[in-house]
């Protein structure tokens, strides 16, 4: 099995994302139900936001992405942490 970059990983996911997007979609038109079909636009909305944050991500487009991430970390008191 070839090895994939985290770039190849993250387009991956984007596109399932993507397809799932679409699915949510024309699925609309298939429930009368107002609330299914809030319910199924609202989930494309989100999946919209991550596609975009993993295209993000992806193509470095957006400064959260550009910086280098200082990989120390302080140890928390927080015991969730």
């Amino acid at each position: 099995m070839p090895s994939y970059s985290p770039k190849d990983h993250a387009k991956n996911i984007e596109d399932i994302i993507g397809s799932l997007k679409s699915l949510c979609r024309s699925e609309i038109e298939v429930f009368s139900d107002p609330k299914a079909k809030a319910l199924l636009e609202t989930t494309a909305e989100v999946l919209g936001g991550l596609e975009h944050a993993f295209r993000h991500y992806r193509t470095k487009s957006d400064d959260v992405w550009k910086e280098e991430v200082d990989t120390r970390f302080e140890k928390s008191d927080d015991p969730w942490d």
